[in-house]
């Protein structure tokens, strides 16, 4: 069982539907304006969560699919709920899939391969050991 929870990230899929569904709803069911939903809670709060969650996804080295959790779930709440408009609602789910993939690859690399790299790493390694073993 914790190997099942270690490899669904079901911790992305929590804040995704706390991020793109409930704060939406809790928002535009208050008395907020518009102008403060939008500023505040959607490219405020949801802003920094997608930064936040890239952020982490890149750290800890998990599936890149997963920085899209938040926003496929933030634009399917969009879609059913109708509690964004939809002519901004659509064009913050890809701002925050890119921001969340941009600073998701500040710790992946935006297309190395781990393996290689380590690899690559471990062959330098003994390359510069044999040359200081050779020069003694």
């Amino acid at each position: 069982m914790t190997g099942l929870r270690a490899h669904s990230g079901w911790q992305y899929w929590l804040l995704g539907l706390f991020f793109g569904g409930l704060l939406p709803w809790l928002a535009n069911a208050s008395s907020m304006t518009v102008y403060h939903k939008v500023m505040w809670v959607l490219l405020g709060i949801n802003g920094v969560y997608a930064l936040v969650s890239g952020w982490q996804i890149g750290r800890s080295q998990h599936d890149s699919w997963r920085v899209l959790i938040f926003p496929l779930l933030f634009a399917l709440f969009t879609y059913f709920l109708k509690d964004n408009a939809h002519e901004y609602a659509y064009y913050l789910a890809i701002g925050y899939a890119c921001v969340s993939y941009f600073v998701s690859g500040f710790h992946t690399g935006f297309t190395t391969d781990h393996r290689s790299l380590s690899a690559h790493a471990h062959q330098a390694e003994t390359v510069a050991a044999g040359k200081l073993a050779v020069g003694r």
